[in-house]
């Protein structure tokens, strides 16, 4: 695997609950390189000449968020999240910074791929080499301040219950949707924190439509090595 890269995607199908985890070749993150490039690159594979027709509020459509190889690392810090646009109708990249793509990457991610439509309310939850599909019924209709503060509740709640001698508590990455999304208000943003915003393309209400509150990631691992000679060399 290059330099800078975890390796693994997780995919998340919301309408059979299914987790899998793709590895992108090394030839494929030489050609298309960081979070945009590899979207691009996955959605043509999938979508191809299919992407006209398909409804970007309908389950057919792919929402993703991906990292690329400097993200951890200063003054790297950003998250693409792509599919078809419902703005747009086109296929577009948009990006915010926040803690959320790092402690994907310190959790062994470097993106995440959602596909279907849950039945109900719910957020994924990604951990050191897990992803698990978590209900977010009592999350629908909070603002970002309240959708954060019980994010970050509930997860440390489950964190500590699972480990008791769990450390110094840092609050996950939180990529999540409030009302506009779920509404599916086509100019939607996705957020992180307070006030940052992937503000392009109506994504938020893409995964408004997916019934899709929230991504939520906290890892512990170290960040994948980065040799700034061997990893710029390649591209």
């Amino acid at each position: 695997m290059l330099y800078g890269y975890a390796g693994k995607i997780a995919e998340v199908n919301l309408t059979t609950r299914e987790i899998t985890t793709t590895t992108p070749d090394e030839e494929t993150l030489r050609k298309y390189v960081g979070g945009r490039g590899l979207a691009a690159k996955i959605l043509w594979d999938r979508l191809g000449t299919r992407w006209r027709s398909i409804d970007p509020l309908g389950p057919e459509n792919i929402f993703l968020a991906l990292t690329g190889p400097l993200t951890g690392y200063i003054p790297g810090a950003r998250i693409c999240v792509s599919g078809k646009s419902p703005a747009s109708n086109g296929i577009l990249g948009s990006t915010a910074s926040g803690e959320f793509p790092i402690e994907l990457k310190c959790a062994g991610y470097d993106g995440v791929i959602v596909t279907g439509k849950a039945e109900k309310p719910v957020y994924i939850l990604i951990t050191d080499g897990q992803v698990e599909i978590m209900d977010a019924s009592e999350l629908w209709g909070l603002d970002g301040k309240q959708t954060i503060k019980k994010i970050n509740k509930e997860v440390r709640e489950l964190l500590q219950k699972r480990d008791p001698a769990f450390g110094l508590w840092k609050e996950p990455g939180i990529l999540y949707i409030g009302p506009g999304g779920e509404n599916r208000i086509r100019s939607a943003a996705v957020m992180m924190k307070w006030s940052h915003a992937c503000g392009y393309g109506g994504y938020g209400a893409v995964m408004g439509s997916k019934n899709l509150k929230a991504l939520v990631a906290k890892g512990t691992g170290p960040l994948p090595a980065l040799q700034a000679q061997k990893t710029y060399h390649p591209y």
